[in-house]
């Protein structure tokens, strides 16, 4: 009892000496961030059942199991995840004693005094256990063991969040892939009807029906259908091959893409809940991180205040190896001591600056990553809205252009207008059928972008 009140005594003074230092507690009013009561944009009722099964495409769903299992830059974050768990476990293990064990042995060889030609032995055999321990005082250890899980947790939010982007790059580049084949499929079909009406055009021409205007003009339209060719095989080649690093596949090649993009069959809920954004792993790592700024500040805080460390130890000593845990004289210790900081040139004063500074930075962060989410989800389901009135608009064009344009090719073979009118059609319907499809892509875009900002499903 007498070492325990004379280590208190010394911390007293310790205390006087180093001055009052004022630690503040975290304010929970800094979480709070002033966000919309509600979502701006509406839809009809639905009842999706996950942000994968939503599009029913089992082909997708293998697709993001096999990037998930593949991917390298997934691989890499479950590396810094072990790291940020290995740090924690390192951390905490600063809570706890210290103990090391070691082993002595000694042979001793003398002459004695009446017989100097006799020499004679002498053995010793030790064994120390020693332990150390801090003693946390004021909770520095326990906030640097607190900062450290926290910093762990965010890594694995932060893993939680590469998970959910891959899977959304996954079946971006999967419909991106598909609206690209679409889009050769349907490039490949205009050359293949701009160069059945280009025989039409020479036969006229050759019977003296149709002027050389009329061929050079086709022939043109010929050309430039097949320049757009060139260009569609190339996109379609480009997000194949993006799909396959994705995947982990490249460049294996050989990768058989969907005939057709996917529906949306299932609208938006309505009243979907701002809660949601609670499960954003950007959001849960960001606070995290707040909360594990905070606790190094109040780490480097207590850096201010005095240390008392207390070393054990416990020995036995024995004439005999075999008599070493049995018939041996037992040899115990404790000692305390106590380390106050006094003078080191500023360095801990500064890093209780540069902790309150990085507080700061990470409270800031949070703030604008919670405004930043509530953005994205706004304008992905605006987007929605707007979305599905142009796929509408641009359907009812397709639809009159096509009509259009067998129109104007019947008409033209009978010779009632010119070859302008004819070709005008076919860039029309050409253009708006191609758009569709780009309408298709984008508002499948769309959805997967109100997953990501949502951080999962709909429900």
């Amino acid at each position: 009892m007498k070492v325990y009140r004379w280590i208190i005594a010394v911390a007293g003074m310790g205390l006087l000496a180093t001055g009052c230092v004022h630690v503040s507690e975290p304010d929970e009013g800094m979480l709070s961030v002033a966000v919309p009561d509600q979502w701006g944009g509406t839809s009809e009722a639905g009842h999706p059942d996950g942000w994968i099964a939503d599009f029913r495409d089992p082909q997708l769903e293998v697709l993001v199991g096999e990037a998930l299992a593949e991917n390298l830059q997934l691989q890499g974050a479950v590396a810094r995840l072990d790291q940020a768990m290995a740090l924690a476990r390192i951390e905490g293990a600063e809570r706890w004693p210290t103990l090391s064990l070691s082993g002595s042995a000694r042979r001793q060889m003398s002459n004695t005094l009446s017989e100097p030609l006799i020499r004679t032995r002498s053995d010793r055999f030790g064994l120390e256990a020693v332990a150390s321990w801090e003693v946390d005082l004021w909770g520095r250890v326990r906030a640097a063991s607190e900062a450290a899980a926290s910093e762990a947790l965010a890594a694995v939010s932060d893993y939680r969040g590469i998970r959910l982007s891959l899977a959304s790059r996954v079946a971006q580049a999967w419909f991106t892939a598909i609206e690209a084949g679409l889009q050769e499929a349907l490039a490949r079909e205009t050359v293949a009807s701009f160069e059945s009406n280009l025989a039409t055009v020479e036969e006229r021409f050759q019977r003296g029906l149709s002027p050389a205007l009329d061929l050079r003009l086709t022939r043109a339209n010929v050309a430039s259908a097949r320049s757009t060719l060139a260009l569609q095989e190339r996109l379609a080649d480009t997000a194949v091959r993006q799909l396959e690093v994705l995947l982990g596949r490249y460049p294996s090649g050989g990768m058989e893409i969907g005939a057709k993009l996917p529906g949306l069959e299932e609208a938006i809920p309505a009243g979907l809940p701002s809660e949601l954004l609670g499960r954003r792993p950007d959001i849960q790592a960001s606070a995290r991180r707040l909360m594990a700024t905070d606790a190094r500040l109040l780490e480097s805080q207590r850096a201010l205040l005095p240390s008392i460390n207390l070393t054990g130890s416990y020995g036995r000593a024995s004439r005999d190896l075999d008599d070493l845990l049995e018939n041996s004289f037992d040899v115990w210790s404790l000692v305390g001591g106590l380390t106050a900081p006094l003078f080191q040139g500023g360095r801990l004063r500064a890093n209780v600056d540069r902790s309150e500074a990085a507080l700061a930075e990470a409270l800031a962060t949070y703030r604008e990553t919670v405004l930043t989410a509530f953005r994205e989800v706004e304008t992905a389901l605006a987007g929605e809205v707007y979305l599905r009135l142009q796929l509408e608009a641009l359907e009812r064009a397709a639809e009159e252009s096509i009509g259009a344009q067998e129109l104007a090719e019947e008409r033209y073979s009978r010779g009632l207008v010119d070859i302008i009118t004819v070709l005008e059609s076919q860039r029309r319907a050409f253009n708006s059928r191609s758009a569709v499809l780009t309408a298709e892509s984008f508002l499948l875009q769309n959805r997967l972008s109100l997953y990501l900002s949502l951080g999962g499903d709909l429900r």
